[in-house]
Formats: structure tokens, C-alpha cells, sequence
């Protein structure tokens, strides 16, 4: 962990949350952009990416406090709204990420991290996402005093959306909804993923997360809609609304002030759409493995000794 953080001199946890590290310096007329540390299917991969390929840009949140529940015949239950989402004890408590759609004809292309980014990839993927994430050492999970005081590592992720998925809502069982496609030009998609991918390499390991600040805000939303905003042109109207970005409140409000939600009515499931993969038995061994390892790890964080097999 870096200087700055009271948690200085122990090692990052390896979870996952990591920035990206490019090959070359990412310039803003490239083709593709290859870097390491992009996650899929649980590994870090090297990651040949086509700017050009985007064909569309979606908004993700999540509310990530404790649902409200009530006590019913088995034991609490928990209360949803209308919509189908679980009502929250902080409503405004949300995470924001961004998703990316790419062309059937020019795919992601994933290689060995750190290997050749040459010949037959790994894995092809046209769907990822930008996730800015707090992580901090072996043990220490996310929590309002180190997001607040700049104790964690912000990490600017990139991932598949089906790892994201995993982690997400298969392991923590979260309802991660999706607005309309933005109302961006193709120019502008591009320059978005591009901005993202500059930023990211930009941060690396380094820069301290903020959730909270009056100044230099440094979190999951003022990351995302400060580069969003440096690649639209508003009008004025739009562009004072656009000063909105510090704090996690309703990022669909953020969208619908700049003139992007398209359709201010549409939500998607992400639980839905991956049903097929939620339920498929190697995702549920997956699951369970995943499981038991955090719960051992984070037993030898805290020094007390792993349960016998």
C-alpha cells in the first residue's frame, strides 16, 4: 500500500481490483490500445482493444448498502419497490460503471497478461465494463471511514461484463441495473473508451479513492462522468447541469441533466439478462470455491487460524 495510506507498507490485496497498465503510452489518434490487468473468468489478461469497434455505451449502477427487510413466516424478508429493486437503508448509496458493446467484427482480443499479444487470442469478448473500485490490503473490505478519509487505492478496472457479472451478483448478490443506450455519437463512444483507458493507465496504483470531497473528488462516479463530460458538447443548459458529479447520489439524474438517458423509463436487469450463465452449474462451483477461498483469506488477514477440512 502506497505512503499516503495508514494501511502503508503492507501488500494489496489480490482481488482483482487492479488499473490497467499499457503496453505503449496511449495516444489519442491510436487504432487499438493493448494493456495488462484487464479480468476475465477470475485471471488478469493482456488486452488488444479496437477504439473504433464500440457500437454502444450503457450506464450501470448499483445501491451496494443493506436492504430494508421485514419479518415474515421464515425469517427477514426483504421489502422490494415497484420496479423490482430492493428498497435500501441509504438510498443514495449507489455504485456507477460504464458499459461497452463492440462491433460482431472487431472483438476484444485476450492474451496471456504480460505475454505476446500475437497470433490466436485466448478469449474473444465484445462486451466489457469501466469500474472505478476502492481496494485496500488482505482483510479490509470497503468502508465509508477509509473512503472517506483516502485510505484505499482507487483502482480504475476494466473486465468483462460476465466477470462482473460473477462478482457482482452471483457472488454478492447485487441488482445491478442498465440505462438505454446513451445518446452519444460514434465519435463520442470512441473518445469516451479512450479517455477511460488513458485515465486508468494514468492512475495505475497510485492515486488515493475519495468518496467524499470538497475538492479532487476521486470515486466510482466523478471518474466516469468527468471524462464524459471532457468528449459531449452540451449546451449551456446541459453544461450546468454537467457540474453535478462528486458525489454517488442518482446517477440516472446525473444522465437525464446532461440530455443522454434516452429513455428515462428503461431498466435492465443484469440478472436477468445472464440468466443463462447465473444458473449454469460451473458458475455455481465457481461461486462456492470463490467463497471459501475469501472466507479463508480473510480469516489469515484478521490472524485467526483456517477451520480444519
Amino acid at each position: 500500500m502506497p505512503r499516503w495510506s495508514r494501511y502503508r507498507g503492507q501488500q494489496a490485496a489480490d482481488n482483482g481490483r487492479h488499473s490497467i497498465a499499457a503496453v505503449a503510452p496511449i495516444a489519442d489518434d491510436a487504432e487499438c490500445v493493448t494493456f495488462d490487468y484487464f479480468r476475465h473468468a477470475g485471471a488478469y489478461w493482456r488486452a488488444v482493444v479496437p477504439l473504433a469497434g464500440v457500437r454502444q455505451v450503457c450506464g450501470q449502477s448499483y445501491n451496494f448498502s443493506a436492504p430494508k427487510t421485514r419479518r415474515g413466516e421464515r425469517g427477514p424478508e426483504t421489502r422490494f419497490r415497484k420496479t423490482g429493486l430492493p428498497k435500501r437503508t441509504i438510498p443514495v448509496l449507489n455504485h456507477v460503471q460504464c458499459r461497452f458493446l463492440f462491433a460482431e467484427d472487431q472483438p476484444v482480443r485476450l492474451y496471456p497478461n504480460g505475454g505476446d499479444a500475437s497470433g490466436e487470442p485466448a478469449h474473444l469478448t465484445h462486451d466489457l465494463v469501466y469500474s472505478v473500485e476502492a481496494t485496500g490490503p488482505p482483510g479490509v473490505v470497503f468502508n465509508l471511514r477509509d473512503a472517506v478519509l483516502g485510505e484505499m487505492i482507487c483502482a480504475h478496472r476494466f473486465l468483462t461484463t460476465e466477470e462482473m457479472v460473477f462478482e457482482r451478483i452471483a457472488v454478492e448478490g447485487q441488482y445491478v441495473v442498465e440505462s438505454a443506450p446513451l445518446g452519444l455519437r460514434p465519435e463520442e463512444e470512441r473518445n469516451l473508451l479512450l479517455k477511460a483507458l488513458q485515465r486508468s493507465d494514468q492512475a495505475r496504483m497510485t492515486e488515493p479513492y475519495y468518496m467524499v470531497r470538497l475538492c479532487s473528488t476521486n470515486n466510482c462516479t466523478s471518474n466516469p462522468l468527468v471524462i464524459l463530460d471532457q468528449v459531449v458538447e452540451y449546451d449551456w443548459r446541459c453544461w450546468v447541469a454537467s457540474q453535478l458529479y462528486r458525489l454517488p447520489l442518482n446517477p440516472r439524474v446525473y444522465l437525464r441533466l446532461r440530455g443522454l438517458d434516452t429513455d428515462p423509463s428503461y431498466r435492465k436487469f443484469l440478472r436477468d439478462e445472464f440468466a443463462d450463465y447465473l444458473n449454469d452449474p460451473a458458475t455455481r462451483r465457481r461461486r462456492r470455491e470463490h467463497v471459501k477461498q475469501a472466507i479463508a483469506e480473510r480469516r489469515e488477514a484478521q490472524g485467526r487460524p483456517r477451520r480444519a477440512e
